[in-house]
């Protein structure tokens, strides 16, 4: 026994050690070529491969600050009511069917209901699921950021497209200003307000560029920016005047940059659908690192990326390519 933990004990010769390290860098070399064979082979087929950074801790926002906690589940008012001695079901059917496009389906009490539609469709523009699953992310947090209540709140919904979001917020008691650049889609919005028979909601069209307080009747309690900032040309520029429209909060949902630096990065984009820009030109995204490092340019008080905090969500949320914050701007 004695011999046996004697020979256990010996150090290995230096040939073995020399032939561990040999195979350990040959093992280094084929998995460097690896790597780089599959990420080549996947740049030909347009893609990339990109480290997803690690999750930031739940609850603290861009200063390391634990300023919303116990964010309650609230669910959209769905489906939506609708006004008593209103248009019937066919008028209802007409309506919708003057418009070939619709970004966001609907459905209203009564078993009716309406599917979303694009030039350019696809799992993610169609699924009717989607809005009640961003609604049942971020919704909570910018409801807990605002004492767990949104009624007498003034609201701005930046980009309202059909309404959506300005009419969730009004049938929650807040006080909504919607704006949209697509005369079609303020239309639109106007329809889905008539028929749920609400009147603390206006909508009005508005190019993006052109929102000041002074075009939108003051400031607000509450700006929503939810999907417009990735189909804008300057996302700081954006921030800034975002900003300028805010006395307390913004909710802010975007597309972002696949990266962990904080890079913004450029595609050309087309006016080819109602949720596309409203030009032709350059857009621009900027990675969440790169939202980070805005936010603390521009200068507001405090921020928070959402946590993933519920199953059911989308797929651009889970894979790194969609984010959403809460801001605190003073």
């Amino acid at each position: 026994m004695a011999l046996t933990e004697a020979a256990r004990l010996q150090p290995a010769s230096p040939a073995l050690q020399n032939g561990k390290s040999a195979l350990s860098g040959m093992r280094q070399t084929i998995q460097g070529y690896v790597k780089r064979g599959l990420r080549g082979g996947l740049r030909n087929l347009g893609y990339e491969i990109h480290r997803v950074p690690p999750r930031r801790r739940a609850g603290s926002d861009g200063k390391g600050e634990a300023w919303i906690s116990g964010a309650a589940r609230v669910d959209p008012i769905w489906p939506l009511p609708r006004r008593q001695g209103g248009l019937s079901d066919d008028q209802i059917r007409a309506e919708f069917a003057k418009y070939d496009l619709w970004h966001y389906a609907y459905a209203f009490e009564g078993g009716l209901s309406f599917s979303a539609r694009h030039h350019d469709p696809g799992l993610l523009a169609d699924a009717p699921e989607r809005p009640l699953q961003r609604f049942r992310h971020f919704m909570p947090y910018l409801i807990a950021a605002n004492g767990g209540c949104l009624r007498g709140k003034r609201v701005l919904d930046i980009a309202c497209n059909s309404g959506f979001w300005s009419i969730q917020c009004a049938l929650l008691g807040a006080e909504v200003v919607g704006f949209d650049g697509r005369a079609e889609l303020v239309e639109q919005a106007n329809l889905v307000k008539s028929i749920v028979g609400i009147d603390n909601v206006q909508f009005r069209v508005l190019d993006f560029w052109s929102m000041t307080p002074q075009a939108l009747g003051g400031t607000f309690d509450i700006v929503l920016n939810l999907g417009i900032l990735y189909h804008l040309t300057d996302p700081l520029k954006a921030l800034e005047l975002t900003q300028r429209m805010a006395r307390e909060c913004i909710l802010l949902d975007t597309g972002v940059a696949p990266a962990r630096e904080p890079v913004v990065k450029l595609r050309w984009e087309e006016p080819s659908d109602i949720r596309a820009a409203t030009r032709a030109g350059i857009v621009a995204f900027p990675s969440e690192s790169g939202v980070d490092l805005m936010l603390r340019h521009i200068g507001v008080a405090r921020w928070l990326k959402i946590p993933r905090h519920v199953a059911d969500m989308p797929l651009d949320y889970l894979d790194g390519t969609r984010a959403s914050w809460i801001i605190k701007v003073a």
